[in-house]
């Protein structure tokens, strides 16, 4: 048995109307997605900026405290030693000179990294230790 459907206009009208509707709702929707994702995108961007501003901010801060304490470091301070004994008169500087002269004539060859001298006035002596190991003798 055959049935006939009988559709209407106003059928059709209807469901093209249901259509257009359920399309609108569909558009809002991505749309209202969209504008949620850009504005997190840019407030995603705003905090990376934020951040990078602040890194910077925070370096130039360091260079510039580097810089304050290089120029307000304190000058090395200019000192003498003199030793005056029995009638002599020495200073640091000149058994300095006399205790190198001495490792360079006793150790030909060898390269002087460290020296420690030892003034002994009542000897008329300057002892030295040289490289930890080299030991020698100079007259003041």
């Amino acid at each position: 048995m055959v049935t006939s459907a009988k559709i209407t206009v106003d059928d059709v009208k209807k469901s093209a109307a249901s259509a257009a509707t359920a399309v609108k709702s569909a558009a809002a929707e991505v749309k209202k997605e969209a504008a949620t994702a850009k504005k997190a995108a840019t407030k995603t961007a705003a905090k990376a900026k934020a951040t990078a501003t602040k890194k910077a901010t925070a370096a130039k801060k360091t260079v510039k405290k580097a810089t304050a304490k290089k120029t307000t470091a304190k000058k090395k301070v200019a000192t003498t030693a003199v030793v005056q004994y029995q009638g002599l008169e020495f200073s640091e500087a000149e058994c300095l000179k006399k205790a190198q002269a001495a490792f360079k004539k006793d150790y030909k060859g060898k390269t002087l990294e460290e020296l420690n001298i030892y003034i002994k006035p009542e000897e008329r002596k300057i002892y030295y230790v040289a490289n930890k190991d080299c030991v020698g003798s100079a007259d003041l």
